[in-house]
């Protein structure tokens, strides 16, 4: 059974952006205290559990649990002997581009999608050089980018294809799992994300040896004998943690499910409301939901995102902007803002997202009641076509 921590305040209460979603504390008791006076506390047997539970739903690929989808980004661009520059969105979360950054590499910022808020392909292929060492993409939000263009043009251009699938545990693409793409997929398991392992992440492989050498990376790259191969990490996952994965696995599924239950949800409740438009999900697509991200276009609706934000900050619902400001305009990433020219579409897209509660144990009279004030904040003359 499982539970969120947050609970709905009613109609006028409190609502937050996001609640984890916890197997039963009493259901882990037994185990924890095997654990515990195991003392085997570091990757020991319920990490192996846990990793084969992965394994199962990503056949073919080598996976690998790490203390952190950071860790295991960082990882992968050693382990594959990523140099040069790495292309990558700005429109992502701060740890894509910090990985490339502490592996020696230079970021190369590509475009997005304006309507699936995914990497653009078209800039992605003009960006390309023999400076180009791999490409790092997204799913933003759990939505999946053109993996199948991303294959071919990492194969065309002999470059390496890493995934940055930090929200894409339960996402499908074309029938396919995520995590089952690229030379490496690597997913958060952050208390946000579909299941949990309070901190940690998953690197899926498609190489063995690139498993191997990610496995003992994580462990400061020692093979067990004190000889390191090369400069690894501290990056290894808790037996505790790995045990609160094993069982937050087997909610994988519902999780999704319920997320995108809400997400069909808020879509019938500001269905018709001129200038809000959601992430596209593509014909074939499935997205985790990690997050629901729709756009506040200020010339169709009327009023801008941040106005929508402060009536809802004022009615007591959390908000976040994902991702603004978007990578290459934050100061640490001043050195390399310039260099690939402007991106206007990322940049717009940084003022028009808001992302409004989602998640499991979120109620219909709660959505009824964002979707409700983000509705009454399109000035009538507006709503009604005048």
């Amino acid at each position: 059974m499982s539970n969120s921590k947050a609970k709905s305040q009613g109609s006028t209460g409190r609502l937050p952006i996001a609640s984890p979603t916890l197997p039963s504390f009493d259901a882990l008791l037994p185990r924890m205290r095997a654990i515990w006076e195991s003392g085997d506390l570091t990757n020991g047997k319920t990490v192996a559990e846990f990793e084969s539970l992965v394994a199962a739903k990503m056949p073919g690929r080598e996976i690998v649990a790490v203390s952190s989808c950071t860790s295991g980004l960082m990882l992968a661009l050693r382990t594959l002997d990523v140099q040069g520059e790495v292309l990558l969105p700005s429109f992502t979360f701060t740890a894509s581009a910090h990985a490339v950054v502490w592996a020696g590499c230079t970021p190369v910022w590509v475009e997005c999608d304006a309507d699936t808020h995914n990497i653009d392909i078209e800039d992605l292929q003009r960006k390309i050089t023999p400076r180009t060492g791999a490409i790092l993409a997204v799913y933003v939000s759990g939505n999946p980018p053109a993996l199948d263009a991303l294959e071919t043009i990492a194969r065309k251009h002999g470059v390496r294809l890493i995934l940055d699938a930090a929200h894409a545990m339960g996402t499908t693409y074309q029938g396919r799992p995520a995590g089952t793409f690229g030379d490496a997929e690597v997913f958060s398991l952050s208390p946000t994300k579909t299941i949990t392992t309070c901190e940690g992440g998953i690197v899926s492989l498609r190489e063995p040896e690139i498993g191997r050498l990610v496995r003992i990376g994580r462990n400061y790259a020692n093979p067990g004998n004190y000889d390191c191969q090369f400069i690894g990490l501290n990056a290894r996952m808790s037996e505790l943690h790995a045990l609160v994965g094993v069982e937050s696995f087997k909610m994988l599924d519902a999780n999704v499910r319920e997320r995108q239950r809400l997400v069909k949800l808020y879509r019938d409740k500001l269905k018709g409301v001129r200038g809000v438009h959601f992430q596209e999900v593509l014909s074939g697509n499935t997205s985790s939901q990690k997050d629901l991200s729709l756009r506040i276009v200020a010339k169709e609706f009327g009023a801008t995102r941040d106005e929508v934000r402060a009536e809802l900050t004022k009615a007591g619902v959390e908000t976040r902007t994902y991702f603004a400001p978007p990578v290459h305009l934050q100061t640490a990433y001043k050195p390399w803002r310039t260099q690939t020219g402007p991106l206007p579409v990322t940049e717009q897209l940084a003022t028009e997202v808001l992302n409004p509660p989602l998640w499991v144990g979120l109620t219909t009279a709660d959505v009824e009641r964002v979707a409700g004030i983000i509705a009454a904040c399109q000035p009538s003359k507006v709503a009604t076509g005048a």
